[in-house]
């Protein structure tokens, strides 16, 4: 039983890392309880305490500042905006069009302080929803005095429940973060222990969602570090969780490697698993010091373990697993002691970090000017649309019911909060009418099962409040769903509940989002792909970046962060794929567009993964004297001009159509080199070149599906002693999309195998050929037809893409 609850507890924690999401939905159901109450105590009607509930529920959900002063700022001046919205709404209840004039004017007014986030999206918001909430009631001067003091109460709450009840604890959050991190890290090998023990496609995918998952709780840890500890102890802690995430990382891609490789004799099976349960025990396990003799017993047990397996024959695929095993072992085993000790700081502020520049020679080099923004700003462009949309919206929801319109502009409006593109409002519009369509039909059975039970209907308010909170980041249909349901409960609970009310809402929620659609797309559109062009652009810019400070830094021991740069990279990628979701959704209608951007995002995924592999080995004057690395290096920095300027993002880019391939650094190591074994820095160094290989290889492959010449132009190869040629490509499916499971070997006109290869999570292979000549190339992958192509090699890279078809299609 005490297994199952632990393990209950690591889904939580790491379904919401640091327990953000809940202590939010906890602050805003206590704002809200509190409002209730004391309102309730003063003797206020329904109607005032009806407003301090809104009121308060909407400052606790958007007052998100990142210092205590901040956000106490934030709630001295949300009483005067409400304060001033609310008089402006009585003033004007006589005339009622001047009125839903006014509202235009709030919600352009709203959606423009959006550019001044976080507290112009507070300030916004609970001006927006008190203005609707008095064209609601048809508030009066008679009322005003009431109003305001509902306010006020209401704010006094939630800034009570912010500071005193439900504070932010960046501490505790902290080190919830690091239990989520911990869960994470446990899942991921756990799911890689059950593909080791019965491979299936849905265990493959299983460990590539942990793996995502751990590099998001990864970015969350080194958000709060930032916030919490010197610069100096930041890089040590940072460099801790980028190696257990890497290490991690390597652990999954060696698994799925092995699985692809073929069948395991059962023993090698079984020991390998056990290698796996051991390490997911020690991954998953508490830290504290009275735990700490159980690490070490994990540590003997993965020897006991190791040692019965050294009897074994091991093939190279599996030597790689348990290597990727024992090196997550030690990541986790030094780690804990900077890690999860008490955050304080152990170094001097004259320590400038593993690659972080000194504050004085950071501060002495003036930035370029930034490019002016052409046209509108996107802030100035919506709140545009908004008020078109709500205008729309007035009069389609007016034609429906002149007392119930409001819901469409509550839609309109909302579907232009935290989105970019017109895509992404059309997106937005349809889940939130999904969720309030499965609200409706929740909320009838609700308010039928607990009619005339108040407390129960009130508890039930509460809990679908906090439960909205709760999802609103992870989904806004959901938290539509919530807020719809808890709407029913609130008719009922006031008495005058209907079916028919429900159907309505969902009749305006409909024309909201059709208003906030048409607005989007027929006045001053954002385009979906003009966004997804800027942030790839900016993805490739900051590797071009991260290229030639790494360079720097392995060349002349320049004092740069790699690490940091590494994570603005993750950054910048993160917003693509929040960009691109409208094109990758399933009820996008771009189907071909949604196949060859999601094979863009898997490549730059994999030069992700790479930048952070290379940011973490990469040590100063590591290559000093390698003459080779500044011309690779500068020729992925020119390929990285070409596609920036191929998706508009640098008008001052080269005009060449097609990239440029060229040797890689790896392939220079010398076989003698292998056979007399490497010290540690010669294992570094190999790693370094490999992650810069890498990064080249996958430029390059950016080509085609960016809109350049589909081959590459091959640089002049140098006088040294390396391999005749590469042979590069991918393999995918017969939909297109990137294989990871399967196996190349690689055979020449007498039937001796010459290379192997298995493919990177993005379908990308490399296999090095010994000489010039023709060759048949096999691939096979688990559950699908094998092909068999001849290739013809010449002194430089050759590009050959394979696609294996499922079984059930290979006779089409």
């Amino acid at each position: 039983m005490t297994h199952v609850f632990d393990a209950v507890l690591d889904r939580l924690a790491a379904a919401d890392p640091g327990t953000l999401r809940l202590r939010q939905a906890i602050r805003t159901a206590v704002s809200v309880m509190l409002a209730i109450a004391v309102l309730a105590l003063l003797g206020l009607p329904i109607t005032t305490i009806m407003l301090g509930t809104i009121v308060a529920m909407m400052s606790a959900m958007s007052v998100n500042d990142k210092t205590v002063r901040a956000r106490a700022i934030t709630f001295v001046l949300l009483p005067f905006v409400a304060g001033g919205v609310i008089t402006a709404g009585a003033l004007l209840e006589p005339w009622p069009r001047i009125g839903d004039g006014a509202f235009l004017v709030i919600i352009f007014g709203a959606v423009y302080l959006r550019r001044y986030a976080p507290r112009g999206f507070a300030v916004g918001m609970v001006a927006f929803m008190t203005f609707f909430f008095s064209l609601f009631i048809h508030a009066t001067l008679a009322q005003l005095p009431l109003l305001l003091l509902s306010v006020v109460v209401a704010l006094v709450c939630s800034s009570l429940s912010h500071f005193v009840l439900v504070p932010r604890r960046p501490r505790l959050s902290l080190r919830r973060i690091v239990v989520a991190f911990r869960a994470r890290l446990g899942q991921l090998v756990d799911a890689a222990a059950h593909l080791v023990e019965a491979p299936d496609d849905r265990r493959h995918e299983q460990v590539r969602k942990r793996v995502a998952r751990l590099h998001e709780c990864a970015l969350m840890i080194e958000t709060e570090l930032a916030e919490l500890v010197e610069p100096a102890q930041f890089d040590q802690w940072q460099q801790d969780v980028v190696d257990i995430e890497l290490t991690g990382e390597r652990l999954a891609v060696a698994t799925r490697r092995l699985v692809a490789g073929g069948e395991l004799a059962p023993e090698l099976r079984a020991g390998l698993v056990a290698e796996l349960q051991e390490l997911r025990l020690l991954a998953g396990r508490d830290p504290r010091p009275a735990l700490v003799y159980e690490d070490d017993r994990s540590i003997s047990r993965l020897q006991e373990i190791g040692r019965h397996l050294d009897a074994l024959d091991n093939p190279p695929l599996v030597t790689r697993l348990r290597r990727a095993i024992r090196e997550l072992a030690v990541s986790i085993t030094s780690a804990r002691a900077e890690l999860e000790s008490d955050l304080r700081s152990v170094v001097g502020d004259d320590y400038t970090g593993r690659h972080r520049r000194p504050a004085s020679e950071a501060a002495s080099p003036s930035p370029a000017p930034a490019s002016p923004q052409e046209g509108l700003r996107i802030t100035t462009r919506q709140a545009i649309q908004a008020v078109i949309g709500a205008g729309l919206a007035i009069l389609g929801g007016e034609l429906v019911s002149t007392q119930r319109w409001y819901w469409a502009v509550i839609t309109a409006f909302l579907v232009f909060a935290n989105t970019t593109s017109r895509g992404d409002i059309l997106i937005r519009g349809f889940r939130r009418t999904i969720g309030t369509l499965l609200g409706i039909l929740a909320g009838m059975a609700a308010a039928t099962l607990v009619s005339g039970q108040n407390a129960l209907i009130l508890i039930l308010i509460i809990g679908c409040i906090s439960l909205g909170v709760y999802v609103v980041q992870v989904s806004y249909g959901l938290m539509t769903f919530f807020m719809t349901t808890m709407l029913a409960l609130l008719y009922s609970l006031i008495g005058t509940f209907t079916p028919e009310v429900l159907v309505l809402r969902l009749e305006e929620t409909v024309i909201g989002a059709l208003a906030g659609g048409i607005a989007a797309v027929l006045v001053l559109p954002t385009k979906t792909r003009t966004i997804i062009r800027e942030d790839v652009a900016a993805v490739l810019a900051a590797l071009r970046v991260f290229v030639g400070d790494a360079t720097g830094l392995l060349r002349d021991a320049d004092n740069v962060d790699l690490i940091d740069q590494s994570r603005e990279i993750d950054k910048k990628l993160a917003e693509l794929r929040k960009a691109a979701e409208p094109m990758t959704h399933v009820i996008s209608p771009y189907r071909n567009q949604r196949s060859e951007l999601r094979h863009v995002l898997a490549i730059l995924g994999s030069s992700a993964y790479y930048a952070r592999n290379l940011a973490a080995a990469a040590e100063p004057a590591l290559l000093a004297s390698d003459d080779r690395l500044p011309r690779t290096s500068g020729r992925i920095a020119e390929n990285l001009t070409r596609l920036i300027g191929v998706v508009g993002g640098d008008k001052g880019s080269p005009d060449r159509s097609q990239v440029v391939a060229g040797d890689a650094l790896s392939t220079h190591v010398r076989p003698r080199h292998l056979a007399e074994g490497l010290n540690d820095d010669d294992a570094v160094g190999r790693r370094v070149m490999a992650s810069f290989d890498h990064l080249d290889e996958l430029v390059v492959a950016l080509a085609r599906p960016l809109g350049l010449g589909d081959d590459a132009e091959t640089e002049p190869a140098e006088d040294v002693d390396r391999v005749t040629s590469r042979l590069l490509g991918q393999v995918r499916d017969g939909s297109g999309q990137p294989l990871s499971d399967a196996a190349l070997t690689l055979v020449d006109g007498k039937g001796r195998q010459v290379g192997k290869s298995v493919p990177a999570d993005d379908g990308r292979y490399r296999i090095e050929v010994p000489e010039s000549g023709t060759y048949l190339l096999i691939a096979s992958s688990p559950g699908r037809h094998p092909s068999a192509d001849l290739v013809t090699v010449g002194t430089g890279p050759v590009s050959k893409d394979v696609v294996l078809d499922e079984e059930r299609d290979a006779w089409r």
